[in-house]
């Protein structure tokens, strides 16, 4: 297993062209809509990789992924500027995986 990265090392690396391109692609999914889960976002991004943007355990943040509505307003906020969308775009995105939770855990 690899060491995880630390915030500094994670936001040099998205200044780079690989890394910005990455950015891109989510932000223009999050934008259009052809993003809806954060599944998709961590097929393009590692989970560790925004956990490490974000700060704090790893297992919080699966618990945050798993029950979007445990992100905070500065969480929201960090992810909004980190993918270079405004902050209603990433409030949106995170409350509509949050009611998708919730129908799952209905279900169960």
């Amino acid at each position: 297993m690899m060491p995880r990265k630390s915030k500094q090392e994670v936001s040099t690396y998205f200044k780079t062209e690989s890394g910005q391109h990455k950015i891109h692609v989510i932000k223009s999914g999050l934008e259009t809509g052809s993003i809806k889960t954060f599944s998709q976002i961590a097929a393009i991004i590692a989970k560790t990789n925004l956990q490490s943007l974000l700060g704090g355990e790893f297992y919080a943040f699966d618990k945050k992924l798993k029950d979007p509505g445990r992100f905070s307003f500065n969480e929201a906020e960090s992810l909004a500027n980190f993918f270079q969308v405004n902050f209603e775009v990433m409030r949106d995105f995170i409350r509509n995986n949050q009611l998708e939770a919730r129908k799952k855990q209905k279900k169960k």
